[in-house]
């Protein structure tokens, strides 16, 4: 089996969820990670299990050892990141956003084509094998046409525990940070988007804190999505179709079951997903290094950026 170098771009809570996650990851090394400090890249790399420690992104991206950089900085970051990542001859996996605009992400893949490396946005929830199994009995007919989806993700954030989510000039608001999730799962469930609204709350900082989307799919399915900083919902999605309808009514952004309700009876198909759920993800970007195909696409982030980046009030 091929060993794949995982250098990380970034030493935040995520970036320590994904180098857990890669335990689980067949053929993943834990080689380098980078921060703007050598003190916090030192620290981050012997809590984490990786052999160097560069105070500089810079300096990772010279390793000629590191095969695949994964990109885990503030949202404002991450298109300079990934282009400097793929000017430098490494794969990419960007955690979600993988840019602020559809332009930008545009561009990043563009790069990564012309260069013949593999970029990826790490939007987990696509991978895991409950959202796989949903799309799955979509896709073979056992609700028939969807025509509806609702999906939310409203979660209570607040300025002093999370400064950078209510920073414009890191990409933060409830879009950037929440709304991939339930724009994700109407695009995954329901196809791809004709026409779109968006309605925007916007907070003292300058972010918004609260959205809704009304989406009209081009097979006529219709979603009705929302995210949010100011209170707490249920993490969930629900797909109705002509005879019945498929759900996951808690978590949807890392499921560990999907329920199918049709003629009043209810399946419940438990799949249980890995480690802490990230390591799919991984184990995905790896196999499309040897030519498979990603369950995200680049046309997939690219509608999700244009819909995020939506303005109206």
């Amino acid at each position: 089996m091929k060993t794949y170098n995982w250098g990380f771009l970034g030493t935040g809570n995520i970036a320590r969820s994904m180098a857990s996650a890669l335990d689980h990851v067949p053929g993943a090394k834990r080689l380098a990670a980078a921060s703007r400090s050598d003190e916090t890249a030192r620290q981050f790399a012997s809590a984490q299990g990786f052999e160097r420690a560069y105070g500089s992104y810079d300096a990772l991206l010279a390793d000629p050892d590191v095969d695949i950089v994964y990109v885990a900085t503030p949202n404002a970051l991450h298109r300079d990141n990934i282009l400097a990542a793929l000017n430098a001859g490494k794969h990419v996996l960007c955690e979600k956003p993988m840019t602020l605009s559809a332009d930008d992400s545009a561009a990043c893949f563009d790069a990564a084509e012309k260069a013949g490396l593999c970029l990826m946005e790490a939007l987990w929830t696509a991978f895991f094998p409950a959202m796989q199994k949903a799309i799955a009995l979509i896709q073979s007919g056992e609700i028939g046409k969807p025509r509806h989806v609702t999906a939310n993700f409203v979660s209570l954030r607040r300025p002093e525990a999370d400064p950078t989510l209510f920073d414009p000039t890191l990409g933060g608001g409830a879009r950037n940070d929440l709304g991939i999730y339930p724009l994700a799962a109407a695009l995954l469930l329901a196809g791809p988007v004709a026409r779109s609204s968006a309605h925007m709350i916007i907070g003292p900082t300058g972010v918004d804190e609260m959205a809704a989307f009304t989406l009209e799919h081009e097979n006529g399915a219709l979603s009705l999505l929302s995210c949010g900083f100011r209170a707490e919902m249920p993490v969930a999605v629900r797909c109705v179709g002509e005879t019945g309808s498929v759900e996951i009514a808690s978590d949807f952004h890392h499921p560990d079951h999907v329920k199918l309700i049709r003629h009043g009876q209810e399946q419940v198909f438990s799949l249980p997903y890995l480690g802490n759920g990230y390591a799919h993800e991984a184990i995905v970007f790896q196999d499309c290094l040897n030519g498979k195909q990603s369950a995200w696409s680049r046309a997939q982030t690219e509608a999700c950026a244009a819909l995020m980046a939506a303005t109206s009030t």
